[in-house]
């Protein structure tokens, strides 16, 4: 496949247009579906290849469940085709480009689209590692969906997430899934080379000369970018420095040295062949995660609500940048759709459930006692409460610490905070995904310690199943330093949101009838007071409440006594 047409296949081939060639393997994203969705779309998948042809036919036309591999215009030339068949694992990209366009496609591609695409086939097939795009809202579907696909093709995934940060410039090396992570970021300067990795071109970066020319001031638009990276760190276990230092080596390649350059550097020029709109941005994957812009492109034009269009642009990008792929369906809630929009702002529910698979929760580290999530003093009639938690798979464990000041009853309460929707791969419409419970994911766990004895939990609540909220209730007769550790009782690996809340109240007084003089010690000047008023019959002499003063009174003082207060 080269020059500027595709070589010609089959019109049969051609046909199979884009979401059922990898049907089979992208129907649900592993990386965030409840192994309950995957089994009822493998259940389903089998019932529909035993229909017969016409009902295949209807239910694929509708969108249901188990028709997610039907190729209707397989069916419609003649023959339902085998796409495990189609899609060999040892073929080429270009091969692989053949399969995702259709003849429709290829006539309505312009020369520099078909440049494009023949130019990432060519870089993966020579082993290169390829940026994802960012679309404008106008952009062919079709189009976008194919460079997808073939984008994914380098890593043959079946989700929605490639790898995570590993090593950082702050925190070194190791890093693993769940881990908090420290990225600096930085802006080449002017005249820094940036080279063809995405099939785009290649040229000097003219980030400073386009956004002071649009802003009018460096510190304008830098302070857009902080805003993009505050929004990850929000919602998210990443923290981000500005490294003011870029010393302005090529782009795509130089890892992150500080006092040097970012993690993340960005930059920008004028793709070539593009235009405006299509690909607004690009962005490499970890450990790399540079950014690079279609600099002067009048889609940057607009800067209204803040200039949202450049700041949910670079927040998509970033999220490639995080090990983050295409989601679909394209209807406007969520920051991971191929296509921009201006509907919301920043990360969205399920780019938050993504950023917590890869990086934890904001408050991350907390799985150990040192580290504890401190919620302060408690006295009895406190109440705590913490949103955007989450278990990143069911190894993980959230611990909390507190100091009870006085006795008092503890309710601690755990539930989901996610919701139900759909989540997919990127498809060819991308107008639909399968639909996931995201509020039932793992089954929780709440375990109640105190500090004297931190392997046997004082109290335990795991009633409620998935997706349900769980309470746990205990009296604590003393005071002192307490830990909440909450865990998966499920074995899902994968990530689970949820919100907690403590709430403590009075207990009844502790009653000590032998402490006539209530200090809250037992001494002489008790024994003196029962003695008074047995003497001269006060009810407060009568221990048995019998109405009479006697032996079973002075015997019931002496048994008190003995016993001691609580």
């Amino acid at each position: 496949m080269r020059h500027n047409a595709f070589i010609m296949t089959s019109t049969a081939t051609l046909c199979m247009l884009a979401g059922s060639v990898l049907a089979s393997t992208t129907v649900v994203p592993e990386c965030i579906a409840s192994q309950q969705e995957l089994d009822m779309h493998a259940i389903a998948s089998g019932m529909f290849q035993q229909l017969p042809h016409e009902h295949q036919k209807k239910i694929a036309l509708a969108g249901g469940i188990g028709s997610e591999g039907f190729d209707l215009c397989a069916l419609e030339n003649g023959a339902q085709i085998d796409m495990e068949g189609v899609v060999d694992p040892g073929i080429t990209a270009h091969e692989y480009l053949d399969l995702l366009v259709s003849d429709e496609l290829l006539a309505r591609l312009s020369e520099d689209q078909i440049k494009l695409m023949n130019n990432i086939a060519d870089r993966i097939d020579d082993g290169e590692s390829m940026p994802f795009l960012c679309f404008a809202p106008d952009t062919d579907r079709e189009y976008a969906y194919a460079i997808n696909q073939l984008l994914e093709f380098q890593f043959q995934v079946t989700f929605q997430q490639t790898t995570r940060w590993s090593r950082t410039a702050t925190d070194g090396n190791g890093l693993g899934q769940g881990d908090p992570t420290t990225l600096t970021y930085s802006f080449v300067p002017d005249g820094t080379f940036i080279p063809n990795t995405a099939g785009l071109g290649s040229g000097s970066s003219v980030l400073f000369s386009w956004l002071n020319g649009r802003y009018g001031s460096t510190a304008t638009w830098q302070a857009l970018f902080d805003q993009v990276f505050d929004s990850w760190a929000e919602v998210t276990g990443l923290s981000y420095v500005y490294e003011p230092n870029d010393d302005g080596v090529n782009m795509n390649g130089a890892a992150g040295i500080l006092g040097v350059r970012g993690d993340v550097r960005i930059g920008g020029f004028n793709f070539s062949g593009d235009g405006n709109g299509g690909v607004l941005a690009y962005n490499q994957f970890p450990n790399d995660g540079d950014m690079v812009f279609d600099a002067f492109d009048t889609f940057f034009n607009v800067t209204g609500n803040n200039s949202i269009r450049l700041r949910n642009v670079a927040a998509h990008e970033h999220g490639h940048g995080l090990g983050m792929l295409h989601v679909c369906p394209a209807n406007q809630t969520k920051l991971m759709e191929p296509f921009v929009s201006t509907a919301y702002d920043g990360p969205q529910l399920d780019d938050i459930l993504n950023g917590h698979r890869h990086y934890g929760d904001p408050t991350e580290p907390n799985d150990d006692l040192p580290i504890a999530i401190d919620m302060g003093s408690l006295d009895a009639t406190d109440i705590y409460a913490l949103a955007n938690m989450s278990i990143d798979d069911n190894s993980d464990i959230d611990i909390f610490r507190f100091n009870l000041t006085e006795r008092a009853a503890i309710t601690v309460l755990v539930g989901p905070q996610a919701g139900q929707y759909q989540s997919g791969p990127q498809t060819q419409s991308c107008g639909s995904g399968p639909v996931v419970d995201y509020r039932s994911i793992q089954d929780l766990r709440i375990d109640l310690y105190s500090s004297d004895n931190i392997f046997i939990p004082i109290a335990s609540a795991n009633t409620e199943g998935a997706g349900g909220v769980d309470t746990l209730s205990f009296d604590l007769e003393q005071t002192g330093l307490y830990y909440i550790i909450v865990s998966a009782e499920s074995n899902v690996n994968n990530v689970q949101r949820y919100q907690i809340s403590a709430l403590t109240q009075e207990l009844p007084p502790v009653e000590c009838p032998a402490d006539l003089t209530g200090d809250g010690v037992l001494d002489f000047f008790d024994v003196s007071a029962f003695l008074s008023a047995f003497n001269t019959m006060n009810p407060a002499a009568d221990f048995n409440n019998d109405g009479s003063f006697d032996f079973f009174d002075v015997s019931g003082f002496l048994n008190a006594f003995n016993a001691g207060c609580p």
